[in-house]
């Protein structure tokens, strides 16, 4: 991938009197490009018109691309507990000196079973919760022995997650039209779109800002004539890197369908039909190339179609599985291996393909049994680097069903599954958060009755089942908006017709862990606020020390993970660091902007950053645009070196930060390699046993003029790595055996056989192979083939015989 060019840019009336000598300012309203010589700027427009000729088209070719993570520190699923030597107490991050007593419960030594009510240790994980089914535990420490003192400070390690609540539901669509397949989702921009097919009309859209402020509604992407009418199977979307949107439709009796809008809803791909006919599912996903990959079933195959940023159609693959049709269709994309999953139901088995970037299958997998009207859905998480998909079972009954879930290895499909406790017959698309992931479901044995379900994703444990959503008929779409809030589209029979949507939306409800301390035997608990020195009436060499686990729901328990006990007032500078494991980010990373939510008291907080896994840690300032020495690295990590002075009362703390990463994106082919080469004649290899270079003397693309066709050979301007890809067809051989290699040679050196075949007939075959190598300007890259027998025959034909290029980095 070639490193983004650093432009300043900006108004011409914000233009400044001075930047550094050779730094490059562009002025995005009037297109003019000026230099910095250290006590000005100078405009280079007029000298060299070509340059800013070229900066014009890149700044027309760039888009931003950002990711952003928000750490309240109500869990410890970011945190790098072996490296964080600060406390975290109570969502807070905060000093914390050596304690006089320590209880991470890897032993019952201290648990006071007797008083102890709900609640369950767990000396294997280390921690305290709720006893099953108990929705109010409450944990007793037997006596602590401390030093005489009538000051103490209790910290905690704890995890409070929420559960949701049911809060409201709104009509979405308007009167006297036929609405079907709601979606909703967030752009790149952090806006919230909500939409909805409308019979023969187009796609409803309702698209609103962070501050609830509406951006713009109507009808997007226009139906023409009575083509597109009832029934849609399905919909699915994608938001490109350049904040456009994407759909695809299927319809049983009329095809699919893609379109795409810009970010103001005006159309930037009309309707494009994919097929004619029968066509039952579709799923749509987005690779780092800024290409959309769409997956439809069709009758009796499965079949991709892939589009490029600017529209065009990059491949149009018909048949790439004979496993069809089937209902249920989705995929997932892995930026880390650059590979697509896709999970589909055939044949009562739900079945995962994994597809590299070149399109081809790479490996698969038949999961368990089902029954073709099963739900499933899969996606990609980014911090476990697994697939977590899930998938409604048949049982034994008619009305008995299951829900399972699976975390499937990347690159092995290995799985660990978890059949849930929850007869539903249909679930909906997954909504993660954070370390959680949320679904709507429906049973048979409750007719029309929907439940939110929220599970984690580590383990695939069912944390909470019961919220129920809605009792009306209509399946629902869960999404999160631009606030974070969990919200639900869903057709809905409450109305004047049953294809009307309501709009739902749930709240969340924390569990708790709050702590209480006495040292004189329970006559008087004192509240411990993580953290906050408590001070005594009189000293003690003893306390007892209790914690109440409250939670919403049964389902659902706070964890108590240990506490710490210091005596006395802190004394002294204290310095330590809190560390972040990695996190999500976009890939690979060129710049990030940090806020916190931070209290200094007397203190101070040295904040820091890193892009390759904390390897180094490059100072950064709250509220300002950080860029990394090296833009490629894909592994964010922050850091805080927290000091609290001797003599301070009260110690600086974090209760949570903001960070937002992001690179920049230039259209592929305008920024790196793409050649493909051809030869205008056949080549007779008339030496046997010789290797013989073969002649490519036809570019078919060569943007960048780095074929030599007098040479036959690629030579590379840029550094990075390149994807080679060679193929050759032997003609009809006249003696038996016969056979041939075919290799690459970089430098004039052997590289790597691509391919290598012997052959007892006389029939014409073809060999071909690719291989990922790293160059640096000026090496040079050519095929050669090998001939067992003298007189073979490379054919001349371009679907056959080419010599291919591309650069990926």
């Amino acid at each position: 991938m070639t490193l983004p060019i650093k432009l300043k840019r900006g108004l011409k009336a914000n233009l400044p009197s001075a930047a550094p000598a050779g730094e490059p300012l562009f002025t995005t309203d009037t297109h003019e490009l000026f230099v910095g010589t250290g006590k000005s700027v100078v405009p280079i427009a007029t000298s060299d018109p070509t340059l800013a000729n070229r900066v014009e088209e890149l700044e027309m070719h760039r888009s931003t691309v950002s990711s952003t993570y928000s750490e309240e520190f109500d869990t410890l699923a970011y945190i790098d507990s072996e490296k964080t030597t600060a406390g975290i107490v109570g969502g807070r991050v905060t000093p914390t000196v050596t304690p006089d007593f320590t209880e991470d419960f890897s032993t019952t030594n201290y648990f006071d079973e007797s008083n102890s009510m709900g609640v369950t240790v767990d000396t294997t994980n280390r921690l305290i919760r709720n006893t099953a089914g108990i929705k109010n535990g409450i944990f007793y420490a037997k006596p602590i022995t401390i030093p005489s003192t009538d000051k103490v400070t209790i910290n905690v390690v704890a995890n409070e997650p929420s559960a949701y609540a049911f809060s409201e539901a709104t009509r979405f669509s308007y009167s006297g039209s036929v609405f079907s397949q709601p979606m909703g989702f967030t752009d790149r921009t952090n806006r919230t779109w909500k939409v909805a097919l409308v019979n023969g009309t187009g796609i409803y859209a309702k698209v609103t800002n962070p501050d609830g402020s509406l951006s713009f509604e109507g009808t997007i992407l226009p139906f023409k004539g009575n083509t597109h009418t009832l029934p849609f199977q399905t919909v699915d979307y994608v938001v490109d890197y350049n904040n456009r949107v994407w759909f695809s439709i299927s319809n049983s009796s009329l095809g699919g369908l893609v379109g795409a809008v810009n970010s103001d809803g005006t159309t930037f791909k009309d309707w494009y039909t994919l097929h004619f006919g029968t066509m039952i599912a579709t799923s749509m996903t987005l690779d780092n190339q800024n290409r959309v990959w769409v997956f439809h079933s069709v009758s009796p195959y499965t079949r991709l179609h892939v589009f490029n940023s600017d529209g065009s159609l990059d491949k149009d693959m018909l048949n790439i599985l004979t496993s069809g049709p089937t209902p249920y269709l989705r995929s997932a994309y892995d930026p880390i291996r650059n590979q697509v999953a896709l999970g589909i139901m055939n044949g009562n088995f739900f079945k995962v393909y994994l597809f590299d970037s070149s399109f081809r299958m790479i490996r698969n997998i038949q999961l368990t049994v089902g029954v073709e009207h099963s739900s499933i859905d899969i996606m990609y998480d980014p911090v476990l680097d697994k697939y977590i998909a899930i998938q409604t079972i048949y049982t034994s009954a008619t009305t008995s069903y299951a829900v399972k879930l699976y975390s499937l290895h990347p690159e092995t499909l290995a799985q660990t599954t978890s059949v849930a406790n929850i007869n539903a017959n249909w679930v909906s698309r997954l909504v993660a958060e954070g370390s959680n992931y949320h679904f709507v479901y429906s049973s048979n044995v409750e007719l029309n009755k929907f439940y939110l379900a929220t599970f984690k994703a580590a383990d695939l444990s069912i944390i909470d089942s019961s919220v129920t959503v809605s009792t009306y008929a209509g399946k629902h779409y869960p999404f999160k908006d631009s606030n974070g809030v969990l919200r639900s589209l869903s057709l809905t029979s409450r109305y004047e017709t049953n294809q009307a949507i309501d709009e739902y939306s749930f709240g969340a409800s924390k569990a708790t862990v709050t702590l209480e301390v006495t040292n004189n035997n329970g006559l008087e608990w004192r509240n411990a606020i993580p953290g906050e020195e408590i001070t005594f009436q009189t000293p003690s060499t003893s306390l007892l020390l209790r914690a109440r686990l409250d939670s919403p729901t049964a389902n659902l328990s706070p964890e108590l993970y240990g506490y710490r006990v210091i005596t006395g007032t802190i004394t002294g500078e204290v310095i330590q660091e809190f560390v972040s494991t990695k996190l999500p980010s976009v890939s690979p990373i060129a710049h990030a902007s940090l806020t916190a939510d931070q209290t200094l008291q007397e203190g101070s907080i040295n904040w820091y950053l890193s892009n390759d896994g904390g390897a180094t840690w490059e100072s950064a300032v709250l509220g300002r645009k950080h860029s990394f020495k090296n833009p490629l690295y894909a592994d964010l990590r922050v850091k805080a070196v927290i000091t609290s002075p001797s003599g301070s009362v009260k110690s600086p703390a974090i209760s949570g930060y903001t960070l937002t990463s992001s690179n920049l994106l230039l259209t592929p082919a305008k920024t790196g390699t793409n050649l493909t080469a051809t030869m205008s004649a056949n080549q007779t290899l008339s030496a046997s046993d010789t290797f013989t270079k073969i002649l490519f003397n036809t570019p078919i693309h060569d943007e960048l003029q780095q074929f030599d066709k007098n040479l036959n050979r690629f030579i590379a301007k840029t550094p990075g790595d390149y994807l080679i890809v060679g193929s050759a067809r032997i003609k009809s051989p006249t003696t038996s055996p016969n056979g041939l290699h075919l290799e690459i040679r970089i430098n004039g050196e052997l590289h790597k056989v691509l391919s290598s075949i012997v052959s007892y007939s006389n029939h014409a075959w073809c060999l071909n192979g690719s291989s990922i190598v790293q160059l640096k300007p000026g090496d040079y890259v050519e095929l050669f083939g090998y001939s067992f027998s003298a007189n073979g025959v490379i054919e001349a034909l371009p679907a056959y015989s080419y010599f291919q290029i591309k650069q990926l980095w």
